[in-house]
């Protein structure tokens, strides 16, 4: 991961914590949040035009599982048809 490093990334997800990232010139949001007891998981394409952003990936589950909703976001094929381990080293850890 550039300008970051994985691990803290991936960590702060387990929490919801917002994060911004740039993978091949295209800026990503990732945020998380708890309502009713379930855990959700967002990813968000932010650019190339800002005003129109582009969820690419959404995944809920019970407060208790969400371990399993990231392990779900890292595994998924969202990157050119890789997962996120597959091109971390390629993505920049930006502040929006």
């Amino acid at each position: 991961m550039i300008n970051g490093d994985v691990n803290e990334f991936v960590d702060g997800l387990y929490f919801g914590d917002e994060r911004w990232f740039i993978y091949k010139n295209i800026k990503y949001f990732i945020q998380g949040w708890v309502e009713d007891g379930k855990f959700t998981l967002l990813l968000d394409q932010m650019n190339p035009d800002p005003g129109t952003n582009l969820s690419l990936w959404e995944e809920t589950k019970d407060m208790s599982k969400n371990k399993e909703v990231v392990e779900c976001f890292l595994g998924s094929k969202l990157f050119d048809g890789k997962n996120f381990w597959d091109v971390e080293h390629e993505i920049e850890w930006v502040d929006d």
